[in-house]
């Protein structure tokens, strides 16, 4: 699968994308505590990291994991901030120690894995059990007229629900967030 050019970073911070893209109304959908420690895979250059630090004060943490380091120096150059740990990582390897964080966050992500399949085994194992998956992806769509990947990068929900539930979730709800994206929502099993 096809990862995003950090070249064209800017286009992630665009404006516009706030319209249909809303970091507080995507955190807010998740359903995540404050005081929780949450791993947010695929970081990028921060769109959702800076909604999630200000969902889990006043203790919790955001561990923000990118495979790539461009996009990782990018979040780190944005502001100050305490309750954000940047983390490189491997597609398939984080580094964070078994059950660590109370609940991943994971957006625009799956449909860049080469092996989603191995990708949510490692989500698995970072995450406690009873801890909370929010994985958002894009749905299909009509590709002139909307953002994001081809439909040919994408994974459809029904194929996503799939890959989490082979991974060892319970899959709690699967809703439309935003105008182009899905949540899967699941808890580890215990």
């Amino acid at each position: 699968m096809k990862k995003f050019d950090p070249t064209n970073a800017a286009a992630l911070d665009a404006t516009e994308r706030a319209q249909w893209n809303d970091p507080t109304e995507f955190v807010a959908a998740t359903g995540i505590d404050p005081g929780a420690r949450v791993a947010e895979i695929g970081c990028g250059t921060g769109w959702f990291t800076f909604a999630l630090e200000k969902a889990v004060r006043p203790r919790g943490m955001v561990y923000a994991l990118d495979t790539q380091p461009a996009m990782l120096q990018i979040l780190r150059a944005k502001r100050e901030w305490e309750r954000i740990l940047t983390l490189p990582c491997g597609e398939n390897a984080f580094e964070l120690d078994d059950g660590e964080v109370d609940a991943v966050f994971h957006a625009n992500v799956l449909h860049e894995c080469e092996a989603p399949a191995m990708h949510l085994l490692e989500v698995h194992r970072v995450l406690r059990a009873g801890g909370t998956l929010a994985l958002i992806d894009w749905t299909w769509c009509d590709e002139e007229s909307q953002p994001g990947p081809p439909n040919l990068q994408r994974i459809d929900k029904f194929d996503a629900r799939d890959f989490v539930h082979a991974a060892g979730f319970h899959i709690e709800e699967t809703i439309d967030v935003g105008s182009y994206h899905y949540l899967i929502r699941a808890l580890k099993k215990s």
